[in-house]
């Protein structure tokens, strides 16, 4: 990009931004390396800076580098190349030398811009440097770099302006990889492998030789690979690319491509690089999630690639996730009073990712407290307390097998992997202060709970127990999975089938919709509602003392939110291939309109299908109905974006987080009236358990959630007949106008509204309640 004179990049992005908050103002300065005047740069004496330095305070400099602030550091330099690639053409008619003085441009223009933004915290800081190196050629240069390396750290000891021991230096390393060989197999990694050691050992020396330093690594390889392949003919003085020998699939390719980023977070985040206050190198990966190809070639434009660099380096190590983009200026973020310094990965708490077999789980607390069972065995499902329950089970699809729960953000392919125990509505890994399911929040009222899930495996393996969900099943699936849980219940000794109180929850639907659209005869809504109906007409007729949890249909359109963003890291077309009737649509097509039509329709039926009163016939039996993925609003970060950790590497199952909290959504709802429980539950929200009622402390029935026994008036039609009927065959319930009633004490109503143990209370006439 070409500067009028006087004005300097910095002053010229923040001009652009337009933001108005600070008016700065700074001298001239000059920047010498190795002979080479850099053109005078001058900021505009007036323009807007977003940042308030005064907030931060002015504190002495720091000690370390996990406290360093923009404001501690004394000189920006740069090795490395963060120049894109030009045309064939280009490079063809370029002299070497000439070639080398538009790197060299670029690099100090880059470095410039961070030059003068750090001088609006410390206006001390020393004009940048820009290491040539010897290698003109653009990418694929981590050979050279160890040479600008040794060369940067003379220039810097013979600096006069720094005191080399003491002052703060911000390094700033770019590399690339533009043959992407890290996106084949291994084996076929060995050119790709030896770059990498070379640039280990670069990173080795300067933290040998230099004290005080912030390093950013910046890797620039999908920036080169996207101008590579928009040109078509690529570079002439390109490496040769890199062809991965048989095929790689799509699936594969973003496995490896997450592993390559995670690996290099590890392994600066190690002791190798951490270990001492005055030394750190983060790596800044803010190109990982361009999308190829773009339409135009990428701009020679060093603000951009400053800015965004700047930028990262405003955010956590770990959780640098904002896709860079080469054609627009982002606002510039600012420091937080909350955290004044740049990220490292201990500031910045960050957890070696490969190390972990799981992501943070989400415990919580179970602060009831009445925790005791009933004085004796219920023998009404509606004087149910928590603490009687003995078994517990689940049936359902892969949201209940739990794919992907403990997956690593990065690992994709083992979205196949069933973390059961980790399953919100059956599984029991751990504890309640660690993960956070249906049968952890009951084991805190019974530790003594049977049938919950452990470990991963699929459904036939023994630690499954009577978690009997099956990947990928609709509702067609549910009749044999009630047939299999009898069978299991039933012949299992662990448990006493006849005497022991059950719960068995069933969430289906999201499979069926996912496919409505291609067989809409086959999944349509009344096919839907039968399939559940004969699934629980087979546990209403071969399970005793059960409690049956129908959790409602989800509103799945929601998916379309993250998979239609593309400032979100999702594969897409596995997302797509998961569910393409939600996905494959435009927004307003008769064809989405009829998905979420369809959508209702499960959700009324199913509800009809409950409250239709089957279920409830036998005092030790009942479904209820749980509604809260009724609605679902789809939970997003403080930037506004779908929150990417509440969802399973493919970006369509649950995390662990979101079964941590359907598991509390779940037990909330059990615990609610019926005619009062929650239809959408708040994901964002904290994790908290709630506790029984004290004067109702049992799960909510239809027939217990009016005090007494009072239950739920179904009927819709309640409007009495258009006249006054002139015959008792045509009277209607609403033409009744007067009721009055004969008999003994049963009629009189004595005892019924007594205390338990009162024995002297019976003869209270408590006619209000009397049946009749």
């Amino acid at each position: 990009m070409g500067l009028q004179p006087g004005v300097s990049l910095v002053g010229l992005l923040l001009l652009l931004m337009g933001q108005e908050t600070t008016q700065i103002h700074i001298s001239p300065e000059k920047s010498t390396v190795e002979g080479q005047l850099w053109p005078e740069l001058q900021v505009l004496k007036n323009f807007s800076f977003p940042c308030n330095p005064r907030k931060l305070g002015w504190n002495a400099p720091s000690t370390s580098v996990h406290s360093l602030r923009p404001s501690d550091i004394k000189l920006v330099a740069a090795i490395g190349n963060p120049e894109t690639p030009l045309d064939s053409e280009t490079v063809n008619q370029e002299t070497p030398e000439r070639t080398k003085n538009r790197t060299q441009q670029v690099c100090m223009g880059v470095i410039t811009v961070l030059s003068d933004i750090i001088r609006q915290f410390n206006p001390a800081v020393l004009s940048p440097m820009c290491l040539p190196g010897k290698n003109v050629v653009p990418y694929d240069d981590t050979g050279d770099l160890r040479s600008q390396a040794e060369e940067l750290v003379r220039s810097l000891k013979e600096n006069p302006q720094l005191d080399f021991h003491h002052d703060w230096k911000l390094i700033n390393v770019f590399f690339s990889n533009a043959s992407l060989c890290y996106l084949c197999p291994s084996a076929q990694q060995k050119k790709h492998s030896s770059s990498m050691d070379k640039l280990a050992e670069t990173l080795d020396y300067l933290h040998q030789e230099v004290p005080k330093a912030f390093v950013n690594l910046v890797d620039l390889s999908e920036v080169a690979a996207m101008s590579h392949w928009h040109q078509g003919s690529g570079l002439s003085s390109a490496p040769e690319s890199c062809s991965c020998s048989g095929e790689t699939s799509k699936l594969a390719k973003v496995i490896t491509r997450w592993s390559y980023q995670v690996a290099w977070e590890n392994l600066l985040a190690s002791s190798r690089f951490s270990d001492q206050d005055s030394f750190a190198v983060v790596f800044q990966p803010f190109f990982f999630d361009m999308l190829p190809p773009w339409k135009e070639p990428l701009a020679q434009d060093p603000t951009i690639l400053a800015l965004n660099l700047w930028n990262s380096m405003m955010e956590p190590a770990g959780r640098k996730d904002e896709p860079f983009s080469a054609t627009e200026r982002r606002p510039m973020k600012c420091p937080s009073e909350e955290s004044p310094y740049l990220f490292t990965y201990k500031n910045s708490n960050y957890q070696t990712r490969l190390l972990q077999p799981t992501d943070a789980r989400e415990g919580a607390e179970v602060n009831c407290i009445d925790k005791d069972p009933s004085d004796e065995i219920p023998t009404s499902v509606h004087r149910l307390k928590p603490a009687d329950i003995k078994v517990i089970g689940a049936m359902g699809d892969s949201l209940t097998a739990g794919n992907g729960a403990g997956s690593l953000s990065w690992n994709l392919l083992d979205v196949l992997t069933e973390y059961r125990g980790l399953s919100w509505s059956g599984g029991g890994d751990q504890n309640i202060s660690t993960v956070t399911t249906l049968p952890n929040i009951l084991r805190e009222f019974n530790p003594s709970l049977k049938g919950f899930a452990v470990g991963t495996g699929k459904q036939t393996t023994s630690n499954a127990f009577f978690n009997q969900a099956v990947a990928g099943a609709t509702s067609e699936g549910l009749v044999a999975q009630a047939r299999m849980l009898v069978d299991l219940m039933k012949n299992d000794t662990r448990i006493h089938f006849q005497e022991d109180w059950k719960i068995i929850t069933v969430f289906i639907g999201g499979n069926d919709l996912c496919s409505s659209c291609d067989d809409p005869a086959r999944y349509s809504p009344q096919n839907f509602t039968e399939n559940i109906g004969k699934a629980l007409d087979i546990l209403k007729a071969e399970v005793p003392r059960a409690f049956v949890n129908m959790v409602n249909a989800l509103e799945i359109i929601k998916l379309r939110e993250i998979y239609l963003d593309t400032r979100v890291s999702c594969p897409r077309l596995i997302l797509r291939s998961l569910c393409p009737c939600v996905l494959k649509f435009d927004n307003n097509s008769t064809e989405l309109a009829a998905l979420i039509e369809r959508n209702k329709k499960y959700q009324e039926g199913t509800q009809q299908l409950i409250e239709s009163g089957q279920y409830d016939t036998r005092d030790d039996f009942t479904v209820v109905l749980q509604p809260f993925l009724q609605e679902v609003n789809l939970p997003r970060t403080s930037e506004g974006l779908p929150d990417r950790s509440f969802f399973a590497p493919d970006c369509f199952h649950f995390s662990s987080k979101s079964h941590a909290h359907a598991a509390t959504a779940l037990w909330k709802n059990m615990l609610e009236p019926v005619n009062q429980k929650t239809t959408q539950h708040d994901f964002e929200s904290e994790i908290q358990i709630v506790c029984p009622n004290q004067n109702s402390p049992f799960l909510s029935t239809y027939k217990n959630y009016i005090k007494d026994y009072g239950t739920l008036m179904l009927c819709k039609d309640r409007t009495p007949s258009a006249s006054t009927p002139t015959s008792v065959h045509s009277l209607r319930p609403a033409d009744i106008q007067v009721v009055a009633s004969l008999g003994d004490s049963l009629t009189a109503g004595n005892g019924i509204g007594s205390e338990p143990g009162n024995l002297s209370d019976v003869i209270t006439q408590y006619r209000g309640l009397s049946y009749r």
